[in-house]
């Protein structure tokens, strides 16, 4: 199938056709900075009844995709992933939701001080046995940071694992990808990161999936 075909197919394939776009920009020559991508300027149409057949018959949510939204993709090592997790936060104006399966980056913890310092309303929802149950002494610094200044920090511990790796900045973008927030991702393994600009439907959906783990989750007490 052409990727124009692709494009002309339900919601759900026409944001499968730009996440496809997003990944192709990313060739190795170009691989050292995060690449831009424009979605459709013209709404998707929301998810049809499966009956009539349209939407999605497994039962997904699809988001429209908003006038002005755009797409920015990274990979590690030294492809400017943690570049675009730092943009991400540092473009922040109101909000930061975040859930992470491993939290060690004191790069990351800085940025999200900072951001707090800049008036946003900074959350961040861990997955207990990596951080804690676990040697993760490294996990103990980067979340010391944050409750030091003041960041909500939670833990779930109500699954084998949380392994969420997103953040929802300002109800209307959405960073996600296999990148952990750590040190390792970032200049070690091989990871991936996007960012979906100017979403607010989707993000209004991964903030949906954020609260509902929040609600199942328990304050962070270090010992110091």
């Amino acid at each position: 199938m052409s990727f124009k075909a692709l494009c002309t197919r339900s919601p759900c394939a026409r944001l499968l056709a730009c996440v496809l776009l997003a990944a192709a920009c990313a060739l190795p020559a170009q691989a050292r900075a995060p690449q831009a991508l424009a979605l459709p300027t013209q709404a998707v149409s929301p998810a049809a009844d499966p009956s009539q057949g349209g939407g999605d018959p497994l039962g997904g949510q699809h988001a429209q995709a908003s006038v002005g939204a755009h797409i920015s993709s990274a990979f590690s090592p030294s492809g400017g992933a943690l570049a675009l997790v730092l943009q991400a936060i540092d473009q922040a104006h109101s909000s930061i939701q975040m859930a992470a399966y491993l939290f060690t980056s004191s790069d990351v913890a800085r940025a999200l001080v900072q951001a707090k310092k800049r008036g946003v309303q900074v959350q961040v929802l861990v997955d207990w046995k990596s951080n804690f149950d676990e040697d993760a002494r490294y996990a103990r610094h980067a979340l010391g940071i944050l409750r030091n200044a003041g960041i909500a920090v939670r833990s779930v511990d109500v699954y084998p694992i949380f392994h969420d790796k997103y953040m929802v900045i300002d109800r209307r973008t959405v960073q996600t990808g296999s990148f952990n927030y750590t040190y390792s991702a970032a200049h070690g393994n091989a990871e991936n990161v996007l960012v979906v600009w100017n979403a607010p439907e989707l993000a209004a959906q991964y903030l949906a999936d954020w609260q509902r783990n929040w609600a199942l989750s328990q304050p962070v007490e270090l010992p110091y």
